[in-house]
């Protein structure tokens, strides 16, 4: 079964009813045009995840797991394999972020903490690009806490413990800085700034508009604002956040260096393990989200075209189909893995979903799966979202979904003239996923 010759193939299991047939599947036909393994649990997705792993291996191909529970730790001392573990060994920096990740993050509601939170973050930028380019500017004053740049016309522009001070004070130095590193400033994919600080801008920011200056405090949009800084205090505070986000120094690794140094490397898997991170504020959704979006904008650079790589993602309905909402009860999508179904294939990054529950992941990223591997299903609602998104399969063959064996799967897709029904090789290292004994 293959699309093309001498195309790089898995030996991945044999015919259900006759043991003797051996299945061969190109990994060029399973992953190019995505790939999704879904069944209920203990049907044997994560062995077939696994035995899609050791193909890769075997082909010297390139993959990264986003593991949620450390179901693939037994992959760790292969040394073909990269692992790290989120808050143990390595953090997601927050300078990573993107700026809607911030929103994300923080929650900002309203009319009010919005714009509030985004200047704040515009001056935090200024601030930094002003103490990091110090030599090259007018500094009429200095002590450890404050510095008075002079800008054009005499005017000053005041750092006060890292933070632009506004009250009372002229707005054009603080435009012409902003219009000197606009570049950096309106770079929405970094938030490269101080984000221990957002919280004491945000009450810089609070001041009234008086044409040419900005006026004194205002305490209107404070209070407006006062349930957004403690928000951010609590994240900035949280002993988890700080470990998974680096908001304080570490000796751990950054997560983004790791991922470009496996890139680099003759490894083939990296596994990143969400198994320390706690469920609690979606944390594990945002953080999934953030790295799907990061390896996008990396595959948008054509990082990937001449070594693709297979993004896999298990129990992809906790990190698919997920909004934040903010205290108005409006809501933000996490959407970087259903752009990556929609446009990554022709930048080289493919994805791999893994899920029990296909019906809980939107329908626009089941659309553009190429290959189903199905293994028992039972809901029919489960059944419904897999055959709205393949082709192939038909009535007869999902009325087979039900009665499947442990291990056995109805393999379909583009690829595939017709439904297989076969029986899924036991890996050679196999994940931790069996049922504990009673």
């Amino acid at each position: 079964m293959s699309i093309k010759k001498n195309a790089k193939t898995i030996e991945f299991g044999k015919l259900t009813y006759d043991k003797n047939t051996i299945i061969e599947l190109s990994q060029q036909a399973l992953f190019s045009r995505h790939c999704a393994v879904v069944g209920t649990t203990g049907g044997g997705k994560s062995y077939t995840v696994s035995k899609l792993i050791e193909g890769i291996i075997e082909n010297k191909g390139k993959a990264i797991i986003i593991d949620p529970t450390g179901e693939y730790s037994t992959y760790d001392h292969n040394p073909h394999v990269e692992k790290t573990v989120l808050i143990t060994d390595s953090y997601f920096s927050y300078k990573n972020l993107t700026i809607s990740d911030l929103f994300v993050l923080f929650k900002p509601g309203g009319q009010v903490q919005q714009p509030i939170l985004l200047e704040a973050i515009k001056s935090l930028k200024i601030a930094e690009c002003m103490i990091k380019n110090k030599d090259k500017h007018s500094v009429e004053s200095e002590t450890k806490e404050r510095i008075i740049f002079k800008i054009k016309d005499k005017q000053n522009l005041v750092v006060d413990y890292g933070c632009i001070l506004k009250d009372s004070m002229p707005k054009n130095p603080f435009l012409n800085m902003y219009f000197k590193y606009k570049n950096i400033i309106e770079d929405i994919s970094v938030s490269d700034f101080n984000i221990n600080l957002v919280a004491r801008q945000i009450y810089n920011e609070c001041v009234y508009d008086n044409g040419n200056l900005w006026g004194g405090h205002d305490g209107r949009n404070w209070g407006n604002s006062t349930s957004l800084v403690m928000r951010i205090n609590n994240i900035l505070n949280d002993n988890d956040y700080k470990k998974m986000f680096g908001f304080e120094q570490s000796d751990n690794k950054d997560l983004i260096g790791i991922i470009k140094e496996f890139l680099e490397s003759d490894k083939n898997v990296l596994r990143i393990g969400f198994e320390n991170i706690p469920y609690n504020f979606q944390v594990r959704e945002i953080l999934a989200n953030a790295i799907g979006k990061y390896l996008l904008n990396l595959s948008r650079k054509g990082e990937f075209k001449k070594q693709p790589i297979v993004l896999f993602v298990d129990e992809a309905h906790q990190f698919l189909n997920k909004k934040v909402k903010d205290e108005y009860f409006e809501s933000t999508e996490l959407n970087s893995f259903d752009t990556i179904a929609k446009e990554s294939r022709k930048y080289g990054l493919f994805l791999c979903i893994a899920t029990q529950m296909p019906r809980d992941i939107p329908v626009g990223t089941l659309s553009q799966i190429g290959t189903f591997i199905s293994h028992r299903l039972i809901n029919h609602q489960d059944k419904e979202a897999i055959a709205n998104a393949c082709s192939s399969a038909n009535k007869d063959t999902l009325a087979f979904l039900p009665v499947l064996g442990s291990g056995e799967a109805i393999l379909m897709g583009v690829d595939f003239p017709m439904p297989v029904m076969l029986k899924v090789d036991l890996p050679k290292i196999e994940p931790n996923s069996s049922t504990p004994l009673f």
